[in-house]
């Protein structure tokens, strides 16, 4: 069968590549066109796509990132990446449709970016992480856990860390409530809970137009959750999850700090895990856990829930060398003055 590629969101039959995606076996949210609407819309996020098709224009293969940077100008030239979460897919993982989806994709953002970064949200087989070195894209280790959804409330709760399920249970005396944000307004409350936690941990968060047009396009399309705790009406922690085919993916989470006596982080993680399992859905997927051979705070509160620790990894191909080495440097010395 006679396979081209293409690239563009226009030139790609949108009802087939999202059927294409939903019926793949590792199809998730960041692969979906609408996905490419949230990002165009999002400031400082570029998406780019490509796909092979048939003649008859059915799709065989997807591949879609989106550009990131910081700051303006050259700030933004000197942090530019291309983050690919959960792709690329191909039918029948088939590695000539995914060797032209690699190839493509790097042509089409080398100029772009510093280097594109592709992060698995299943384990990779050794044969696809030797497919990917001979594209020019190196594997780093990265862990993930997954929670079983697909049992009784009580053997989940069971498997919790004693800890947790403490926890839990003082969550649910202190009259902690949980529901879904439903207003633009409770979404800027949230987005201030966001803020303020990645400021102090110094990690870079999205501009406010992404959950902005998460929260407008997921109504329409049903492919995102917006989850809040709260404690006498105050706003205490807030999740943003996406549908990954049978699993519920954690995107961005936080707590305020002055509630933290309260347990909101565990009630809020208990009660997602519930919802995914009303939603019919296999896991709850923590979406990420760090890197193995580095200490992660975050990684042993994840580990409390019971979920499987397991290696996804990522896939790097560095396209600007030279800036590539500048930014290390500079990430080197910031670390070395603190």
């Amino acid at each position: 069968m006679a396979v081209k590629v293409v690239s563009g969101f226009d030139n790609i039959d949108h009802d087939k590549w999202k059927s294409f995606v939903k019926a793949h076996p590792g199809g998730n949210a960041f692969q979906l066109p609408v996905m490419n609407r949230v990002f165009r819309s999002a400031y400082n996020y570029r998406p780019f796509v490509v796909a092979c098709t048939d003649e008859d224009g059915d799709v065989k293969g997807i591949m879609q990132g989106t550009k990131i940077c910081n700051g303006k100008g050259l700030i933004c030239d000197m942090t530019a990446r291309v983050i690919v979460w959960g792709g690329p897919l191909a039918e029948d993982d088939d590695p000539e449709y995914i060797s032209l989806l690699l190839k493509t994709f790097s042509d089409l953002v080398k100029n772009d970016c510093v280097y594109c970064e592709i992060r698995n949200l299943k384990v990779p087989a050794p044969e696809q992480k030797e497919l990917f070195k001979s594209s020019g894209f190196e594997y780093f280790p990265h862990l993930n856990i997954l929670v079983n959804a697909d049992r009784n409330e009580e053997d989940i709760l069971n498997n919790f860390e004693s800890s947790k399920r403490r926890n839990v249970k003082k969550a649910l005396k202190e009259e902690l409530e949980f529901g879904k944000i439903e207003s633009i307004e409770e979404l800027h409350k949230a987005y201030g809970i966001l803020k303020k936690v990645y400021k102090k941990t110094e990690v870079p968060l999205s501009d406010i137009s992404l959950f902005e047009s998460l929260f407008l396009q997921g109504k329409e399309d049903d492919f995102c959750r917006f989850y809040k705790v709260t404690s006498d009406g105050q706003m205490a922690g807030v999740m943003v999850a996406l549908v990954n085919n049978n699993s519920l993916y954690e995107w961005y989470v936080a707590g305020k700090e002055e509630f933290f006596s309260k347990r909101p982080n565990e009630f809020l993680v208990w009660n997602v895990i519930l919802e995914a399992k009303k939603e019919g859905l296999t896991f709850f997927d923590f979406g990420g856990a760090g890197k193995p051979d580095k200490e992660y705070g975050v990684r042993n509160f994840k580990k409390g829930f019971g979920g499987e620790l397991i290696e996804t990894g990522r896939f790097r191909r560095v396209l600007k060398k030279v800036p590539w080495l500048i930014g290390n440097a500079a990430i080197r010395i910031k670390k070395h003055f603190k």
